[in-house]
């Protein structure tokens, strides 16, 4: 799930809901596109040459936590995933944790 500015506000892994915690962070990497894709229609793939990633740094969603006030939550219960969103698509891929 995303805000209506496109930004992740909430994560599932493995069955586990997650709600970001924190301002996740955007950047861009550079692909090899050519390794990946065995032709490139000029002009109509720009996406190819970078991927968007996200680092987002979540709390596990607890049962009705969405309706009630958000809690104080001590700082070893965050996790930090790196997402990247196919820009194509619109969906999203988990790179890792740490």
């Amino acid at each position: 799930m995303t805000t209506t500015s496109g930004q992740p506000a909430r994560v599932v892994v493995d069955g586990h809901r997650y709600r970001v915690a924190a301002d996740p962070i955007r950047w861009y990497e550079r692909r090899a596109w050519w390794a990946e894709v065995d032709r490139a229609p000029k002009d109509h793939c720009p996406h190819l040459v970078d991927r968007e990633m996200w680092q987002v740094q979540v709390v596990v969603e607890r049962p009705g936590e969405a309706r009630r006030r958000r809690r104080a939550v001590p700082e070893d219960e965050f996790r930090t995933f790196q997402l990247e969103r196919d820009r194509t698509t619109g969906s999203w891929r988990m790179m890792g944790s740490l």
